[in-house]
């Protein structure tokens, strides 16, 4: 059973993983060790629904589907403690230097680059396969007791079009929402559609006509009115893939702000004619706004708040990395500055389009 799930929300390239990477290693918490989109799209894939975008409503959930997923979450999660273990191994394996030209390669279009490029997936597959496999002989076993409910932590950037559709399958989930810098998230979907190797995207059934794009599938989210952006740049598309992500999680955050206001209107009302006040909190979902530059600038800072939004022990759970965030993989090294040298004209272009949506989250375009 999987109770009081954390979800991690946002863009594409917002720095999910990162804060994904951190909250795994928490004993108390469980995870799957990687995006849940094949788990979700088993019966969601954006195809069901005519290709209209990865977006999904509350009312599509199906009793079969929250079965097949609750029982996939369950069955392939492990303990923070498991994936502590295997992130210090990978570790040590990025330091080698076959296994770094072995990567390196993977993210070329050189010779052998699709081999190169699938090992990493095929170690990932087998170490699923070996959690499953764990996880469904303890199940078996007569003498073992039925596992205490879990609770799982679960980041996938197209959960922002999906926020309605999770909270109906998690109820009592808690939202940590994380925003970047318009530009560098912009620069950084940029940087991944260029990747064919580590971003594969949707092979969808339009023609792309993307300038100086030569892919016949496309890369991160799956946004609204996608079928209008096949032939702009590839600016543009990431820049309204930023856009709509945040304006799915703000509008979906709005309308819980709304309903708790109703909601304690309503206890309110109810109090004054009992002679004690209703308990619970029906209709509110607990949500935490995290900047992506200031948990990289600041993470001593921000660590202990996220902590205390989870109930975890900070210094127990989380103090370790106050000092050393974890490493990731990236396409190229992360910098907030880094658009201006590499793309600066690219994101002048967009800069018009994403403004508003900076201002709204508080980012000055002008700096």
């Amino acid at each position: 059973m999987i109770q009081s799930p954390v979800l991690i929300i946002g863009c594409p390239r917002s720095g999910t993983t990162l804060l994904f990477n951190i909250l795994s290693e928490v004993p108390s918490l469980w995870s799957i060790g990687y995006e849940s989109k094949d788990i979700i799209e088993r019966y969601h894939h954006p195809r069901t629904l005519g290709w209209e975008s990865g977006a999904l409503a509350a009312a599509d959930l199906t009793e079969t589907s929250r079965q097949y997923m609750l029982d996939a979450f369950e069955g392939g999660a492990a303990s923070g403690a498991f994936w502590r273990r295997l992130n210090r191994f990978r570790g040590r394996l990025s330091g080698n230097r076959l296994w770094g030209a072995v990567k390196q390669r993977g993210r070329s279009r050189d010779f052998g680059s699709s081999v190169s490029s699938a090992m990493p997936q095929q170690g990932l597959d087998l170490i699923r396969a070996y959690v499953r496999a764990r996880n469904w002989a303890m199940r078996r076993k007569p003498i073992v007791p039925r596992r205490a409910p879990i609770r799982l932590v679960e980041k996938t950037p197209e959960n922002c079009l999906r926020l309605p559709f999770l909270l109906a399958l998690f109820p009592d989930a808690r939202v940590l929402y994380l925003t970047r810098d318009g530009r560098s998230n912009v620069h950084s979907l940029i940087e991944g559609w260029m990747q064919p190797h580590l971003f594969p995207g949707y092979r969808v059934p339009e023609r792309l006509s993307i300038p100086g794009y030569t892919r016949d599938r496309w890369a991160f989210t799956l946004i609204p009115g996608w079928r209008e952006l096949t032939s702009r740049p590839v600016e543009e598309i990431c820049a309204w893939q930023w856009i709509r992500c945040n304006q799915a999680v703000l509008a979906h955050r709005s309308v819980i702000a709304r309903t708790v206001v109703q909601c304690e209107a309503q206890r309110r009302s109810e109090a004054t004619k009992q002679s004690h006040p209703t308990e619970g909190r029906e209709g509110q979902v607990p949500y935490l706004t995290v900047r992506y530059e200031d948990l990289v600038a600041t993470p001593a800072m921000v660590l202990p708040q996220i902590a205390g939004f989870l109930g975890l022990d900070f210094e127990r759970d989380l103090g370790h990395f106050a000092q050393h965030l974890p490493q990731i993989n990236v396409v190229s090294e992360p910098n907030r500055e880094k658009w201006r040298r590499k793309n600066p004209e690219a994101i002048a272009r967009v800069l018009p389009l994403i403004e508003p949506m900076m201002h709204t989250l508080g980012y000055d375009s002008s700096s």
